[in-house]
């Protein structure tokens, strides 16, 4: 999967490492601190001090400083984001991921520069290792068709066809569908071309050992 776009579809699921998510019953993720929940390649930080950084800032909405921090440390749940009401309902300290979208309006918890961490594998070593399969290029259906609880997907997808670990023809009108939890525990390989939204997220490129793919080829 393209950078860019797994960037995309790791915004629909970020919602899940929110605390208060976690304490209402909204995020399978609760329970599950210092366990397993991805690959060992695996590692999901939250910067924001990042420089240039998209979404970089030295206090939340809340007036908290702000840090970096690892939710994911090689495949490992480490933590979650608190604001200030999240944070004293778990008798812990705020993340510093307070926001609030205008003056008068409620805070929420928010990531700043949330990225998966790249790794020194080119993209081209990662089509070399597909060697036959599909690089996938966009994805739409993103607001209707990713469940941010249950973690199920099903998306329309454009990409192309890998030959002999070479990209091959292009492919439009596909279907893929999985669940994106599971998905972290096939990724077999991260790329090094760490690339960034403007809203924040960030991914390099990523190769998974399977997903369901529906459609003509």
């Amino acid at each position: 999967i393209k950078n860019k776009t797994f960037a995309d579809l790791l915004g629909c699921f970020i919602p899940a490492f929110f605390a208060e998510n976690v304490q209402e019953g909204h995020s399978l993720l609760s329970g599950k601190l210092n366990e397993k929940i991805a690959s060992d390649c695996v590692s999901l930080a939250d910067d924001p001090l990042m420089e240039k950084g998209y979404a970089s800032t030295p206090f939340d909405s809340e007036g908290v400083s702000c840090f970096n921090k690892t939710l994911i440390e090689n495949g490992t749940l480490k933590m979650f984001l608190y604001n200030l009401k999240s944070a004293a309902k778990d008798n812990t300290k705020s993340t510093g991921s307070g926001e609030r979208s205008s003056f008068k309006g409620s805070i929420f918890t928010s990531t700043s520069n949330c990225y998966i961490k790249k790794s020194t594998n080119t993209l081209e070593y990662l089509l070399g290792k597909a060697q036959n399969g599909l690089y996938i290029t966009e994805l739409s259906g993103l607001h209707s068709g990713a469940n941010g609880i249950s973690g199920d997907f099903s998306l329309s997808a454009e990409g192309y066809i890998i030959h002999d670990g070479k990209l091959g023809f292009t492919v439009d009108r596909i279907t893929i569908a999985g669940n994106f939890y599971e998905l972290l525990k096939n990724i077999q390989l991260v790329g090094d071309d760490l690339e960034f939204l403007t809203n924040g997220l960030g991914s390099p490129s990523i190769y998974i050992d399977s997903l369901d793919i529906s459609g003509e080829f």
